[in-house]
């Protein structure tokens, strides 16, 4: 495998589309680069969307392009090119991917008629509906971030933390893409719960199909009733069946949970309360709770676990200690 696969392999389609970009520009491409761009191509309709965007972004702005790349600069890359027969990732086209990726960003933003991103959020336990132009809903649940942008070609959210369930209206030309530091989502229009943190990613598919893309192999197809798991890495774990009653009782102020670990329960809980709840114990962690708590009322939650388990609580620093009780 060539070495501009393997540095591609963690970028976004925006990066992957001026690195190619900047390799095509250097007249170098092999025989087996031009297959493996074209694959790049097709594997997914938000790499076209990206290289076709900044093509026609270069394009539209010509005297500006020749403008910032200067002759000294295009002398170099051809002498670089030259004097290699392999293309070299590690300094010369990152250097070329730099370059084309404020030069893309540059242009399009002091060219084109792009739209100003909008964004939303919500606080720790509160919860927003936001409707969109196209028709598309978002319900954001607690502590939740995004950025929403359309344009000619596709609807773009930016998801930074937290999590939504997406209603998006349907537009075949114009496609809706979620993305979030692990994973990239693709929809035409579907119903779908995204739960993101630093550390994973959750995607739950209610209607509908949704691609998904993750930074660390290959694409998936979910359909009605999917879910996927995407650990820290960016990996993503099999397809499993999920029950929507416990994953959507969020938007009706409920957290639902089967044979869960006390750990996950706590876990989940610490989202909507600023006050945290801490297990202090290792024997706890996996104590399995099925149940309903209310989201807004968070001692009613702490009351409810001390009593079927019978812990002790008590308030440290500001936090809230569950441990056992002595003897």
């Amino acid at each position: 495998m060539s070495d501009i696969i393997s540095y591609r392999s963690a970028k976004r389609p925006t990066e992957e589309a001026a690195l190619w970009r900047a390799k095509k520009m250097s007249g170098t491409m092999s025989g087996d680069e031009r297959a493996t761009f074209a694959h790049w191509l097709e594997a997914s309709q938000a790499n076209r969307i990206a290289f076709e965007r900044l093509e026609d972004t270069l394009a539209a702005t010509d005297i500006a392009a020749h403008t910032i790349l200067s002759e000294k600069f295009e002398d170099e890359l051809y002498e670089e090119a030259q004097n290699s027969t392999a293309w070299r990732m590690p300094a010369l086209a990152a250097s070329i991917g730099f370059v084309f990726l404020t030069l893309s960003a540059t242009l399009f933003f002091n060219y084109s008629p792009r739209p100003q991103a909008q964004l939303y959020a919500t606080a720790v336990g509160e919860t927003r509906s936001v409707s969109l132009d196209d028709g598309s809903i978002i319900n954001m649940n607690t502590d939740t971030t995004l950025a929403v942008e359309y344009n000619r070609s596709e609807r773009i959210v930016s998801f930074e933390q937290g999590e939504a369930i997406f209603n998006v209206e349907r537009d075949k030309a114009k496609p809706f893409i979620v993305e979030l530091p692990l994973v990239e989502i693709i929809v035409t229009g579907t119903t779908f719960n995204v739960l993101s943190s630093s550390d994973n990613t959750e995607i739950f598919v209610v209607s509908g199909t949704v691609r998904v893309k993750p930074i660390s192999g290959q694409m998936l197809t979910l359909g009605n009733g999917d879910s996927v798991y995407i650990d820290r890495n960016g990996a993503a774990g099999s397809i499993a069946p999920f029950d929507p009653i416990d994953v959507l009782a969020w938007t009706t102020g409920k957290l639902r949970f089967t044979e869960s670990p006390l750990h996950e329960v706590v876990d989940e809980l610490n989202r909507y309360f600023n006050k945290k709840i801490i297990l202090r114990g290792e024997s706890l962690s996996m104590l399995p709770v099925t149940g309903e708590f209310d989201a807004t009322d968070q001692t009613a939650a702490i009351d409810a676990i001390t009593l079927i388990f019978d812990l002790d609580s008590k308030i440290e620093a500001g936090a809230v200690i569950l441990s056992k009780k002595d003897g």
